[in-house]
């Protein structure tokens, strides 16, 4: 978890300053970025491995589905250096992440959810999925959709972003659904909340 929130938070700041200077030539930049997609899909690559190691694959399909998605596509960003920037604008849908893990371990720790510190990463939660999560995805969409003509292998990956938009907009759903309109629902007791 402390690696997750850290690489997270270090992605986020290291992407920022490195869009930002421009004393850095394009190939020292590229290059930097091109290591953070890397180290991301490393990441993807572990995170599923956990999934399927710990026995929750089964209930967890979808996150599976996802993370194989998304391991296609960074690792088609390394190795041809193309759609690079999209890998790294991608990523700050992980700023989000932090907020859900902070959910997951507010569950698991039985903190009530109309507690002050429940209810403030709730909302925190919900805005920056709005804004990192949903703003990150339709973006990328909007720029194959925009630029379709002239990338290569736009197919590809305006079909895989249309099936990441169905996914996030799903467990938005599922998110709103249990934090804001659960009723009164108790919470899940123990498991890793796949339905959740």
């Amino acid at each position: 978890m402390y690696f997750s929130l850290h690489e997270n938070m270090m992605r986020v700041s290291t992407v920022t300053k490195e869009v930002k200077n421009t004393l850095w030539s394009k190939e020292q930049t590229d290059n930097m970025l091109t290591d953070k997609t890397r180290a991301a899909t490393g990441y993807f690559i572990q995170d599923a491995g956990d999934i399927i190691f710990s026995g929750y694959a089964k209930a967890s399909w979808e996150f599976l589905l996802h993370h194989v998605m998304v391991i296609w596509c960074f690792l088609y960003a390394v190795f041809t250096h193309q759609y690079v920037a999209g890998a790294v604008v991608a990523l700050f849908v992980e700023v989000n992440s932090v907020f859900l893990h902070t959910r997951l371990l507010l569950k698991l720790a039985k903190v009530a959810p109309n507690s002050y510190i429940y209810s403030v990463n709730k909302l925190l939660n919900v805005l920056t999925y709005v804004t990192f999560r949903l703003g990150a995805q339709f973006y990328l969409t909007w720029y194959l959709i925009h630029h379709y003509s002239s990338l290569n292998h736009a197919f590809y990956f305006l079909t895989t972003m249309m099936l990441m938009n169905i996914m996030i907009l799903i467990y938005f759903y599922r998110l709103l659904r249990s934090d804001f309109f659960s009723k009164g629902l108790p919470h899940n007791s123990g498991r890793k909340f796949a339905e959740d």
